[in-house]
């Protein structure tokens, strides 16, 4: 399935060396429909508050990253390296603190040069942080630095995926902690979503349904809203690898739709919020996919490629009457036992969810990046996305202009360094890519982007043996 990315890297360290560049991975600053885009993590303590509709990268760093950023100046991969270093010390505490630098280097640095040779050194250091039972802490920091360090290897970190899988499934199941329980889910769905096979991806997929049907009993979490929210966003994002956006879908997708549905309807009833949008979420996700919906011919409507074992045009749901009363109640509730920023954030994520579920129609997330303007108009790539900002919160831009995986995955070409006369372009919404939309090609297609694509699609394998079925 993933290429192995080492000698693409190694080249482009030698490039930047030489050209005092740095060309790496993009991450993209979405905010929107999904709770994912509305709500901070904990990770994310530091974002500005921003509209549901918009988000602008300028102001996302805030004046506190700046101030980090200038501490570290030039010195910044000697910290990395030292960190490292002192994940070995004794006292806990030091290496919590280590920890939460690399958190903090990994996520606003490209450091793709630096951890690949020493990325097998750094996985066994994590693994044992993540099997200390001393410190919930230290468990969460080094799982966090798990998913930092697939999303900076990129592709190809199979055997990496293999040396975590059963440490992670294990202290999901086990552990005391809610909150790592919640990490270990997203950062195992993170680096499956990155580095596993399709056959890996069915079978993890398999582990969060057991998750949400069992409401987290399954994992000894049960009715734990942090562990059913992790698990749902992390069903979520392999469902969308699998067969989202403009992928072929295969009968396997829809015999999963009738075999998840009736535990993602039984989590719209959720007493917490989080879960129910999450579930919210995955329903739209897999309408869109299936083209599930009134009047909405599958093959048409969405753009989808059917395959042999697929039926033609419209694919009928039998509770479709229950699920759009249901939804149009949490898009309308005005229940007082609620908070007031809970309503609205419920009411504003059903609104899109029922669109898309009764109506059709498209969700569009639009993020500002600088000077560009980037829509994400499906729900596949909206939750792709949500998962790598979740991973990278401030450092999300710095990903999304350096980082090969992101760009490839989202389609993106960072603007060139030099200065672009803009004059005639009040809105740059037109002049940079639109991911995952209905224009998608022709956007993409322009000049410039459409030979750095096709380079980019000639000279390194992308994710086709994830995204494929059948």
């Amino acid at each position: 399935m993933s290429q192995n990315l080492r000698k693409k890297a190694a080249t482009r360290a030698s490039r930047r060396a030489s050209n005092n560049a740095g060309p790496t991975l993009a991450s993209i600053l979405a905010l929107g429909t999904p709770s994912s885009s509305r709500h901070n993590t904990d990770e994310e303590d530091v974002w500005s508050e921003t509209s549901a509709d918009t988000f602008d990268s300028s102001a996302s760093t805030g004046s506190r990253a700046e101030d980090i950023i200038l501490e570290e100046g030039d010195r910044w991969e000697d910290e990395v390296l030292q960190s490292i270093d002192n994940l070995e010390e004794k006292r806990t505490s030091i290496r919590e603190d280590a920890l939460a630098k690399l958190i903090r280097l990994l996520s606003r640095k490209y450091t793709a040069n630096i951890l690949y040779s020493r990325r097998d050194t750094l996985l066994d250091m994590l693994n044992r942080s993540v099997k200390k039972d001393k410190s919930y802490k230290e468990n969460k920091l080094a799982v966090k630095v798990m998913s930092l360090l697939f999303v900076t290897l990129g592709e190809g970190q199979e055997s990496m995926y293999h040396d975590v899988l059963s440490l992670l499934k294990y202290t999901i199941t086990n552990s005391v902690s809610m909150e790592v329980k919640k990490s270990c889910i997203k950062t195992l769905a993170l680096a499956c979503f990155i580095s596993g096979s399709q056959a890996e991806a069915l079978e993890l997929m398999n582990f969060f349904v057991e998750i949400i049907i069992t409401n987290g009993e399954s994992v000894n979490a049960i009715n734990d809203g942090a562990t059913l929210t992790g698990a749902l966003n992390a069903y979520g994002l392999l469902y969308a690898g699998l067969w989202g956006d403009s992928k072929k879908v295969a009968g396997m997708a829809r015999e999963e739709f009738e075999r998840v549905m009736p535990a993602h309807i039984k989590q719209l009833e959720s007493s917490t919020m989080e879960v129910r949008v999450a579930s919210g979420e995955n329903i739209a996700l897999m309408f869109e996919t299936l083209g599930i919906s009134k009047g909405i011919d599958s093959a048409e409507g969405w753009g989808q490629e059917l395959d042999d074992e697929s039926d033609e045009g419209y694919f009928d749901y039998n509770e479709m009457g229950r699920l759009t009363q249901l939804l149009s109640t949490l898009a309308t509730d005005s229940n007082r036992r609620r908070g007031k920023a809970e309503r609205k954030v419920q009411r504003s994520a059903f609104r899109d969810i029922l669109k898309t579920v009764e109506e059709g129609d498209q969700v569009q997330e639009k993020l500002r990046f600088k000077k560009q303007t980037i829509y994400f108009s499906t729900w596949a790539k909206i939750i792709e996305l949500n998962a790598f900002r979740d991973a990278l919160a401030e450092g999300l831009h710095v990903h999304f202009l350096e980082n090969e995986l992101l760009q490839d995955l989202f389609n993106f070409v960072p603007p060139r360094p030099v200065a672009v006369n803009q004059g005639s372009r009040p809105n740059s919404a037109m002049s940079f890519h639109t991911a995952g939309s209905d224009t998608d090609s022709s956007i993409a297609s322009k000049k410039a982007k459409d030979k750095k694509i096709k380079n980019r699609k000639k000279h390194s394998k992308r994710r086709g043996d994830f995204l494929e079925v059948g």
